[in-house]
């Protein structure tokens, strides 16, 4: 028996800005993310994380640009050798979710829309 396909409600896109994850109280900064969805984030695995961790999370928009960032919160859904995988908190103001739609759509326009078929 094959596995099924992947299905991800959102595209993912490669994304090139700082990172940086608040956990209980400390700061981990990831130079560069990975990739993005309006799902949430994929960062490199130098900072492992326990799967169900809790974290705030800012993708800084703007080197040496303060103010620019967009700011959520997140959970540790997967980690491992591709990376660590923190899905977006259901519970986002439409601030954030208006500012990672224009982000999405600025790296790759149509992103931002639901995958077709889900």
């Amino acid at each position: 028996m094959t596995p099924s396909p992947e299905k991800r409600r959102f595209r993912r896109v490669p994304i090139a800005y700082e990172v940086k994850l608040i956990v209980e109280d400390r700061m981990i900064s990831f130079p560069s993310a990975i990739d993005l969805s309006l799902g949430g984030i994929l960062v490199d695995n130098s900072s492992p994380l326990p799967l169900g961790t809790s974290c705030g999370l800012a993708i800084l928009l703007g080197a040496g640009s303060p103010g620019k960032r967009i700011v959520t919160r997140g959970m540790v859904v997967r980690a491992d050798e591709r990376g660590i995988a923190i899905a977006f908190a259901k519970a986002l103001d439409a601030g954030s979710v208006e500012s990672l739609k224009a982000l999405i759509h600025s790296l790759d326009p149509g992103a931002e829309e639901p995958c077709e078929g889900d």
